[in-house]
């Protein structure tokens, strides 16, 4: 072997072991973005808003609309205290996702998703059924669990 080929051959070896990256299973991660965005719906019927906690960004950054006209949080604690006096509003909330759509950065470490549901309301002994409600968000993988960092919902006009 010529000696003169070494330091090209350990250079390029060096290269090699540092320019390799984990592969990350996109499926695996759009099936857990999924999960965050469920257990947000089954804190929501639940209204356990330390499940809800779990998958929220606590940033004071976090932004989400509700439908309401004036519904703007634009914090966590703005969110949760929103959703407390929103889980008093009504007796049992039922979600049933329709169409969910996820996408992943090319990282995999940001996640947007679009999903349409129906939800299905108890407020005083009476059902309110919602359709096409539609919910859009980002969330973001912080520390190996998926966070949601900003949150639309909106009721369609007819």
């Amino acid at each position: 072997m010529n000696t003169k080929n070494l330091p090209f051959i350990a250079l390029s070896i060096l290269f090699l072991l540092f320019s390799c990256t984990t592969k990350v299973d996109s499926d695996n991660e759009k099936t857990d973005v999924i999960e965050a965005i469920n257990q947000l719906y089954r804190s929501f019927e639940n209204k356990d808003i330390d499940l809800m906690s779990e998958i929220m960004a606590h940033d004071e950054s976090m932004l989400s609309f509700g439908t309401g006209i004036s519904d703007l949080h634009n914090s966590w604690s703005e969110w949760r205290k929103n959703h407390i006096a929103q889980f008093e509003g009504f007796d049992k909330a039922e979600i049933y996702s329709k169409k969910m759509n996820i996408y992943l950065s090319q990282n995999c470490d940001v996640a947007w998703f679009a999903d349409v549901n129906d939800w299905i309301l108890v407020i005083d002994n009476e059902n309110i059924q919602l359709s096409d409600i539609r919910i859009t968000g980002v969330l973001e993988k912080r520390n190996n669990s998926w966070k949601i960092v900003q949150i639309h919902a909106s009721v369609p006009q007819n």
